[in-house]
């Protein structure tokens, strides 16, 4: 038995001790998958922002509504960096100036700053890394009956994290398709439609090389997102953000599965 396994079915008691109740209760802490490169935060109408993968850890409660703030667990695990004109950066104060709400469910979340930031520190630009392990906890509901226990979240942050990162963050070409798919919605505009132009240099500047796992499949939903909405009510970055998490959703319930079964 590997080690997941095994870590997997040492588990499957604490999972059945949690209350079912809580299905309605505080949502679902996520977890956060690394960058591979700092995200520079795309600012546009007095914000700057960009989106960034989640997934579910806990299976027994609900996923969060689009805005729900969370916060990092461990603020380590988050860097926000103002880059100065001359390309030097200085360290900013990520867990608190940055907002991070729910974009889609549990699969994106978007982490956002005034831009009036910019002007006060006299930078170019912002950008946030995340590090390995990161995991969001849902900021306290008012008037909430279950909210999440130290106990809760020490699993989720801890043992049960473990095993959906080697799960979801390691699923192969779908992970990596994800990850270069998110990296081609946060190039392209926020609002409207992407101009031909916009579309060609997303893909050039984001694409994996040659021969990359999960370039065949990024490439491929690429173009078909593109092809469909050339017209009509979708623009691309919500076709592709659909295709994020489609591939992000379907680790995700290997996971709870892998959860389950103890397998």
């Amino acid at each position: 038995m590997g080690r997941i396994s095994r870590l997997s079915a040492a588990l499957a008691p604490l999972l059945l001790m949690l209350d079912a109740s809580q299905v309605a209760a505080a949502p679902q802490i996520l977890a956060v998958i690394a960058s591979a490169e700092p995200v520079t935060l795309q600012c546009e109408r007095g914000d700057c922002r960009a989106e960034f993968t989640v997934y579910c850890i806990e299976k027994l409660r609900s996923s969060p509504p689009p805005g729900t703030a969370y916060r990092f667990h461990d603020p380590n695990t988050l860097v926000l960096d103002g880059v100065r004109r001359d390309g030097s950066t200085v360290r900013l104060a990520g867990s608190e100036l940055l907002t991070i709400t729910t974009e889609r469910g549990h699969t994106a979340v978007r982490m956002s700053l005034p831009s009036r930031v910019l002007r006060q520190f006299d930078l170019a630009s912002v950008r946030v890394s995340v590090g390995a392990g990161a995991s969001l906890i849902p900021q306290p509901i008012a008037g909430d009956r279950w909210p999440h226990s130290e106990m809760d979240i020490m699993l989720a942050t801890g043992p049960l994290r473990t095993v959906a990162a080697a799960i979801v963050e390691n699923g192969g070409a779908r992970a990596e398709a994800a990850r270069v798919t998110l990296r081609l919605v946060n190039a392209l505009p926020r609002a409207g439609r992407a101009t031909q132009a916009e579309r060609d240099q997303a893909w050039v500047r984001f694409a994996p090389p040659a021969g990359v796992d999960g370039r065949t499949l990024a490439k491929a939903g690429f173009e078909r997102c593109s092809a469909t909405t050339h017209s009509g009510m979708m623009s691309l970055r919500q076709c592709l953000g659909a295709l994020h998490d489609t591939l992000i959703g379907k680790l995700n319930t290997q996971y709870w599965q892998a959860i389950e079964t103890g397998s």
